[in-house]
């Protein structure tokens, strides 16, 4: 946990999955609750198995620091205030602004660049007319929280054409949802439980997950796949059957929950320097902080071995005892050169 990445930076990344919903570019997200009110089912946030959701942060406890630190650790809150916010920044935001009226189609979060993107719906009269007003009644939210890392971008919302599946595409698709159907059917009078069955395009594969305690083997859940295939006249796909440990997968939900109940706090305020932070379960829990601070900056290491404190006394406190669960977890501290320094 001590040395540098150095040559192994690549590899040592590549373990961390990002989800696509929360870096690397702007989701669009349907508003949750609203959405609901209607009657509709909204888009959530996607979050995959064992992924490093780089989320998560700092915070100040009583440990001492350093002299170098201590004018920056004196001016970092502590964390305890984020359990006051009952909506994390893109729901609370959303249902702000709903509550003002404005017909928010919209609402996401782009990171790292920590840009808040609004969508409003109208004509462009009506866009040009409320556009500062959003503007403003969003950068009051992000105030209310102390939340000064964020800028925001309204944008007007236009329909786009949705292209027209080719005849080949349409005729894959209905023949998946067919697959589906009857696989989980016939899956299930076998009392054979099915946590997840995909097609993946590239290469073309039929993937299925199951605990890894089922009884039946891969090759009886394929045979039944296949004569599902052959019966309904679809030509053969190949089939990959993934067996999951269902306590690491219980754990990876509890790690995630604890990423996420920090992640608007430490990420909207600057105070905090942190750039990205992720998490692992495998093959312990891992939490993964990446902040702003060069590797060759002479305060970096100090600055890490705080960070590692702090986020270790919170993970501790009594609030989070509970989602823990006693498990053994690890805190690495990257720079922003991407080398490990605690």
């Amino acid at each position: 946990m001590k040395d540098q990445l150095g040559n192994n930076v690549k590899e040592e990344m590549d373990n961390i999955r990002i989800p696509e919903d929360k870096l690397n570019h702007t989701i669009q997200m349907a508003i949750e609750r609203g959405k609901k009110d209607r009657g509709g089912h909204g888009k959530k946030w996607i979050y995959y198995s064992s992924a490093a959701v780089l989320l998560f942060g700092l915070l100040i406890g009583s440990a001492l620091v350093s002299p170098a630190m201590a004018n920056v650790v004196s001016k970092i809150p502590y964390l305890g205030s984020i359990f006051e916010s009952k909506d994390d920044v893109v729901v609370g935001m959303s249902e702000e602004l709903r509550e003002k009226g404005y017909p928010i189609n919209g609402l996401g979060g782009s990171f790292p660049e920590k840009v808040i993107r609004i969508w409003i719906e109208g004509d462009k009269d009506y866009f040009n007319r409320v556009k500062t007003e959003v503007e403003e009644v969003a950068m009051e939210f992000l105030e209310s929280r102390n939340y000064d890392a964020y800028t925001v971008k309204v944008s007007r919302y236009e329909e786009r054409e949705v292209p027209q599946k080719d005849k080949e595409t349409q005729q894959r698709s209905e023949d998946f949802q067919l697959i589906d159907r009857r696989v989980r059917e016939e899956l299930n009078k076998r009392n054979i439980e099915v946590i997840q069955l995909a097609h993946v395009a590239r290469p073309e594969s039929i993937q299925i997950q199951i605990p890894n305690n089922t009884e039946a083997t891969s090759d009886e859940i394929k045979e039944v796949v296949r004569e599902i295939m052959s019966e309904n006249n679809i030509r053969s796909i190949p089939v990959e059957i993934k067996k999951i440990n269902m306590q690491k997968r219980e754990q990876d939900r509890r790690w995630r929950e604890i990423l996420q109940i920090v992640s608007d706090d430490l990420l909207g305020k600057k105070v905090y320097k942190v750039r990205m932070v992720g998490y692992s379960v495998h093959p312990e829990p891992e939490i993964q902080a990446f902040i702003t601070l060069s590797s060759k900056d002479e305060n970096a290491k100090d600055f890490a071995k705080q960070l590692e404190e702090v986020i270790d006394e919170f993970l501790k406190s009594d609030q989070m005892k509970e989602r823990i669960k006693g498990d053994p977890y690890h805190i690495t501290i990257y720079s922003k050169d991407d080398k490990i320094i605690n």
